[in-house]
């Protein structure tokens, strides 16, 4: 029993550690932001820069997700809130392997986002997934990445000892049991959005001519930053791409309970209160709040990440715009699995 003190100060002293090693890089990227240094200025003519790849929307939202994810210290809150979870009476075991899970991807995706330039004059963009895209990637991983990963492993180590400590702790498990396929499930529907904007909507604009009057759906280099809403601009062309974004997820929702990517991972939204498909109202309220409320100025990347962060720690594995709603999103069950 006289190691149980010490092994809790070494816990708690681990934590400590790990959250500090996770909050190097949000000071470092500020340390940067406020002190920037001498500004270099290099002009360039030509039509470098005109060569785009599909894969450059989903880079550029992802590249202002993880400059969100940097600047407000997610990771060591990540840590904190995994610290706070096992405090909860959580699993360690399963909480340590998700913070390090996200941990671990951070430091993945980062270095993969940005839109690098060529080292040639008036180069343009590297072409995403070319061998000089990959050597780019590698040689840009430096300290945020160490950093991420040793927080990572401290964290693993932590919840282990404190799980070989307290063997007794119950599991509490996340009912839904989708944590990992929600991401996954998004991502499609993601991508199934994007092709009807592009494929269907914007032809429906030529053949009916109302992009003479309307502007052409241009998303740029992402959905988020396409139609994110200005408060300093009128221009209507990000209301269309959240009629379309709302439409999508509230009419399928709505109707099935499901859109592509939940049919894919075999996943469905249902009501808490009915344990069915959510009322068309209760679905447009939860559309409302995710993910329109996602393309909001300003607060809408906080908003993603603080749901999604939610998610992990929750004890049934819940978003918080699902806790808002009175939804979740559940597994499917066979006939056979029902009956056994």
């Amino acid at each position: 029993m006289s190691n149980s003190p010490r092994l809790s100060r070494l816990a708690l002293l681990t934590w400590m550690v790990a959250a500090a090693v996770a909050a190097f890089p949000t000071w470092e990227e500020w340390r940067f932001r406020l002190h920037p240094g001498p500004v270099e200025m290099h002009a360039c003519m030509g039509s470098g820069w005109l060569e785009t790849s599909p894969l450059d929307l989903l880079r550029g939202d992802l590249d202002g997700i993880m400059q969100n994810v940097e600047a407000w210290a997610i990771p060591a809150l990540l840590v904190l809130g995994g610290f706070l979870a096992c405090l909860g009476h959580r699993n360690p075991r399963s909480v340590g392997r998700r913070t390090a899970g996200v941990l671990v991807l951070i430091a993945v995706i980062k270095p993969a986002t940005p839109l690098y330039a060529s080292a040639e004059e008036c180069g343009g963009p590297i072409p995403i997934l070319s061998t000089e895209w990959f050597a780019t990637v590698m040689s840009s991983w430096g300290s945020t990445q160490l950093c991420l990963l040793g927080a990572a492993a401290l964290v693993l180590l932590v919840t282990r000892m404190v799980s070989g400590a307290n063997s007794k702790r119950l599991e509490v498990a996340s009912s839904t049991g989708v944590t990992w396929r929600r991401p996954v499930a998004l991502l499609v529907d993601y991508a199934v959005v994007l092709v009807v904007l592009t494929f269907v909507v914007q032809p429906l604009l030529l053949l009916t001519g109302i992009d003479e009057f309307f502007s052409s759906i241009y998303l740029g280099y992402g959905l988020l930053n396409g139609a994110g809403l200005s408060l300093d601009n009128a221009d209507p062309k990000p209301l269309l791409v959240l009629f379309v974004v709302f439409l999508y997820f509230w009419a399928q929702h709505s109707l099935w309970g499901q859109t592509p990517g939940k049919r894919l991972l075999r996943i469905r939204l249902i009501s808490t209160r009915t344990t069915v498909r959510p009322t068309a109202g209760r679905t447009a309220l939860r559309t409302l709040i995710f993910p329109l409320l996602v393309f909001a100025p300003v607060a809408g990347p906080i908003v993603l990440i603080v749901d999604g962060v939610w998610a992990l720690f929750d004890p049934e594995g819940r978003t918080l715009h699902d806790r808002w709603a009175n939804t979740d999103v559940t597994r499917e069950v066979s006939n056979v699995q029902a009956q056994m």
